[in-house]
């Protein structure tokens, strides 16, 4: 790849297309021409210190073949002890399946698609494979798993397998529950927008009625026609942001995104990091400017990530009804995204967690809401419940179970100090809950 700005040019060869491949990448930018540096690159020193209520549980992989970590955690609790699920991403074996006795040692106990037993419609193989965010739940005599899959076409979907254990073996429903929709492509130059669905999560109610929440995945796809909108009219850059580096970052993302369209998903992704960040950063004044000028309704609609809700036939074959928007990031913490979703009833009201902004960086977090009814509406608590510390960075994608004395305990990921992004190892933390009238509590 080559660089240039003015009377200077200079070449990069990336050593790998890994995400802190193209954060090195960055950094070098960074010295070399004045983008703005990472988010990941950010001293621990700038957060706070770690509650003491935090609990480390997982902060190495367990076994060989898991290659990750434990991102997107969901725990359930059975009879036998709790079992864990966790996201592999690309890697050959499809959701890595842990038990435990006492939630502090953890046996490997297989996966939900070994090596060669992934379902037929998704896609397969390093680098082109992407297993997202699994999820247990007891139905009968059942154990049904809902999770994210890269179909062939690329774009992400929602499966179903169920298995008559917590450890298997698995069989997939054939094909995807849930698909995603297209955007409004109108005024987006250069092809259309194709919304991909991530991040299920089932819950069952009181009544047994069981619902299915995700979210829509169009945060993944306004980055590169907003630069491709950049590198046709390059005027509007320092309309949009403020503040050189970020110029400079949104200007490299408009220069290199003819290239950057024909690299696989993930690299997509990794490419547009420094434009995210920018834009992160002038989110209001971005947005108001998008409006005021008329531009890209699809990129706007795009930065809009919905949080879904919907019945679940009893068979776990099909929806029932209609879809239900439950929550959208409406938050200035929140960013560009809300996604992962989990609701767990206490007290008799309904709390959905969830995890605002972008994964790879600090400014990830963890928000919840509450409401009277389980598609709502729910009011948000505000402030995000969890957040950076100087020991752990981008707390995420929670869920939640009932701990060893009896109280709910939420467990969720987060990244060592120095490290994030894609395939980056994530831990498995944990800290207990207090639900009240006046909201929740971490004690």
């Amino acid at each position: 790849m080559t660089v240039g700005s003015g009377d200077q040019s200079k070449s990069y060869v990336t050593p790998g297309r890994e995400a802190e491949h193209y954060y090195e990448l960055f950094r070098q930018l960074h010295q070399d021409f004045g983008t703005r540096l990472p988010h990941f690159y950010a001293p621990p020193a700038e957060f706070p210190s770690t509650p003491t209520h935090w609990q480390p549980l997982l902060t190495e992989n367990v076994s060989p073949q898991i290659l990750a970590g434990y991102g997107d955690p969901a725990v359930l609790k059975t009879d036998d002890g709790y079992v864990l699920l966790a996201t592999s991403n690309d890697a050959p074996d499809a959701f890595p399946i842990l038990h435990s006795t006492d939630l502090i040692h953890w046996e490997h106990r297989g996966f939900v698609f070994p090596r060669g037993e992934e379902p037929e419609w998704t896609a397969k193989g390093r680098n082109v494979a992407d297993f997202w965010a699994p999820e247990m739940t007891c139905v009968g005599d059942e154990y049904w798993v809902a999770y994210t899959a890269r179909q062939k076409s690329n774009a992400l979907a929602i499966g179903l397998a169920r298995g008559p254990s917590p450890f298997g073996p698995f069989t997939d429903n054939g094909k995807p529950l849930v698909r995603g929709k297209e955007i409004n492509t109108t005024g987006v130059p250069h092809g259309a927008l194709s919304g991909g669905v991530i991040d299920s999560h089932i819950f069952t109610d009181a009544d047994g009625s069981r619902y299915l929440f995700w979210k829509d995945d169009s945060n993944g796809i306004w980055p590169r026609p907003l630069a491709m909108m950049l590198r046709e009219q390059p005027q509007l850059i320092e309309r949009l942001y403020e503040g050189e580096e970020n110029r400079r970052s949104a200007a490299f993302a408009a220069a290199i995104v003819p290239w950057a369209n024909t690299r696989r998903p993930m690299e997509r992704f990794f490419l547009m990091q420094g434009i995210i960040e920018a834009s992160l950063e002038n989110w209001q004044r971005l947005k108001g400017a998008l409006v005021e000028y008329g531009l890209a309704d699809a990129i706007l609609e795009a930065m809009t990530t919905p949080v879904r809700a919907q019945r679940i036939a009893q068979d776990g074959r099909s929806l029932v009804g209609k879809d239900r928007v439950v929550l959208t990031n409406d938050l200035d913490w929140e960013g560009h995204l809300i996604e992962g979703p989990f609701c767990t009833r206490q007290n008799g009201k309904y709390w959905l967690f969830y995890a605002g902004n972008d994964f790879g960086t600090p400014a990830y977090g963890i928000g919840v809401a509450v409401a009277d009814h389980v598609l709502g509406p729910y009011q948000k608590q505000g402030a995000p419940l969890l957040k950076s510390t100087q020991d752990w960075t981008a707390p995420g994608h929670a869920s939640v179970a009932q701990g060893l004395d009896g109280d709910p305990q939420l467990f969720f990921h987060a990244f060592h100090p120095g490290s994030g992004g894609y395939n980056a190892f994530r831990a498995l933390l944990t800290t207990r809950l207090r639900f009240s009238d006046d909201g929740v509590e971490l004690v």
